[in-house]
């Protein structure tokens, strides 16, 4: 149902103020200019700029004005007038905060109006969020970004503002545009047009790009162009063929066969082995979009911010749909949930409340990929079936993938495989993740260039022996890992993962805090809470 409909519908059911959410001024003021057209009434547009002006049916703006700017005296004029109207009042979130009280009461009381004078007030703030003494009496609608018909009118508009040409067919500059407001891509498409003289298919990665820049200015998402495959993630066969099943039901004919949009899924497991690639390479093998979601970002300093700026990230990523959205190390963003009503008043409980409602609820093909590596710090709504189609442990590479996983980065490093011994290379890494395998492969490199050689196996094993690997110091943590894996999770490679060698399981040097004595303590014990 259109926004259109949506306002007419509660105006015939008796709402007398409503409250639009949104950014784009221009719709908004057609949203009201319809309501008025299809009530016979006429239509008044207030600010605290240039206090209230009468709007004709083609938008215009005509002689009747009032140059009241104060909110409570132009409240009082809608309450006390004795025509029919349609009140447009734009930027009104400053009065909704809650030291104006009064302001408050007199919308209350305008909601409260039943006369045979109808009266229709709009409220248009930025951001959904109304105080909650409001909250039962003024709906909210929450406009949309726009489609590709709204985007084609922005087109034309600017292709005539600029006298320059524009194609036929608009699908593909449309689609470059997609996610953006009405104002973002009038610049987006206007400032192509100026550097062009024109607007056609060599348009399209010019307003991509800038669509590009736009995105990043809200410090929450980021278009992230990849070039990744799925080759280029060693193992992992049973999470890629997922994948590839998965990747088909975006095609033609899933829907009408009965598949529903899939929703995502949690990659969890040790970090360097390939959980952030694969989110990269997925996005460039259905060739979608790539959004990283920086959830950490969402939360702002003041009140309502951080829900606006989730809501925000959400109503893009849907807007750019078909897409992969990529959440990096979720549970970092969500450490602080079990205590979010004593240490920021809920804010916390409310974004991730907000993010599940929409991964639950959405109809969108927006396929959202999370990664995280501690599993106890994840909350369990997070993990039950409905937010994700399905999670996978991704665990230490083993014998035949760290082989595989060496060969892609020699070859990246344009370095023949065949020439190194990627057996013994192999034999000497257990427990070495994928980024650590890589990392010791570029180690090698520095040694043979200092040395003025070529690279060998020689050098990739003495950067093997020098490294300390992660699992030997979270040994206990990565077995709790795939126990909870073993009942709870689907496994990423269908290969049994190798024992870490015995080693391993040595204490690692422990720094000088963590074996300071306390002097006050009856038993003397370190911090591990060891006796010493």
């Amino acid at each position: 149902m259109s926004i259109d409909q949506q306002l007419l519908y509660l105006a015939q059911a008796g709402a007398t103020v409503i409250h639009i959410a949104s950014y784009e001024w221009q719709r908004v003021q057609g949203c009201a200019l319809e309501l008025a057209s299809a009530l016979g009434a006429p239509l008044h547009i207030w600010n605290q700029c240039s206090g209230m002006r009468r709007y004709e049916s083609d938008g215009t703006a005509s002689s009747k004005y009032q140059e009241s700017t104060d909110p409570i005296e132009f409240l009082k004029h809608i309450h006390n007038a004795t025509e029919r109207g349609v009140w447009l009042l734009e930027d009104f979130h400053p009065f909704l905060k809650e030291e104006h009280h009064p302001v408050h009461r007199w919308l209350l009381e305008c909601a409260r109006l039943r006369s045979k004078y109808p009266r229709f007030i709009l409220l248009s703030t930025p951001t959904p969020s109304l105080p909650i003494q409001l909250q039962k009496e003024i709906p909210t609608l929450e406009l949309a970004l726009p489609g590709k018909q709204e985007l084609g009118i922005v087109l034309k508009e600017v292709g005539r503002t600029l006298s320059v040409p524009i194609p036929s067919d608009q699908d593909e500059l449309l689609d470059a545009a997609r996610g953006l407001t009405v104002m973002e891509a009038h610049l987006a498409f206007g400032k192509v047009a100026a550097e062009r003289k024109k607007l056609d298919h060599g348009a399209v990665p010019l307003v991509a790009r800038e669509k590009e820049r736009i995105i990043k200015q809200s410090e929450v998402l980021e278009y992230y162009p990849t070039e990744a495959k799925l080759s280029d993630v060693g193992g992992l066969d049973q999470l890629k063929q997922w994948l590839e099943s998965r990747g088909r039901a975006f095609g033609a004919g899933a829907r009408e066969f009965g598949l529903d949009a899939p929703k995502g899924v949690l990659l969890l497991g040790v970090q360097g082995c390939g959980k952030s690639l694969l989110a990269k390479a997925v996005a460039a093998t259905w060739q979608f979009p790539l959004l990283r979601f920086d959830l950490g970002k969402v939360f702002g300093g003041l009140v309502g911010q951080s829900e606006g700026n989730i809501r925000a990230a959400l109503q893009v990523a849907q807007a750019l749909a078909p897409c992969v959205l990529w959440i990096d190390e979720i549970e970092k963003a969500l450490a602080g949930l079990g205590s979010s009503d004593r240490t920021d008043g809920g804010t916390t409980a409310r974004v991730f409340g907000t993010l599940l409602t929409w991964m639950q609820e959405k109809s969108a093909p927006v396929f959202v990929v999370a990664t995280a590596n501690r599993i106890d710090m994840l909350p369990p709504e997070l993990l039950r079936k409905g937010r994700f189609d399905e999670i996978f442990f991704v665990d230490l590479p083993t014998y035949e993938v760290r082989k595989e996983i060496l060969s892609i980065h020699l070859q990246k490093k344009k370095r023949k495989p065949k020439d190194f011994d990627l057996d013994v290379l192999s034999e000497r890494s257990v427990g070495f993740s994928g980024a650590e395998l890589e990392e010791a492969i570029r180690e090698g490199l520095f040694d043979a260039f200092a040395a003025s050689q070529e690279l060998n196996t020689e050098h990739i094993k003495r950067a093997l022996e020098k490294t300390f690997p992660l699992s030997r110091t979270m040994q206990e943590h990565l077995g709790s890992l795939r126990q909870w894996a073993k009942v709870r999770a689907r496994l990423a490679s269908s290969v049994q993962p190798e024992d870490l060698p015995k080693e391993a399981g040595k204490d690692p040097p422990k720094l000088k805090q963590e074996t300071a004595r306390n002097p006050f303590a009856k038993t003397n014990v370190d911090a591990a809470g060891q006796p010493s």
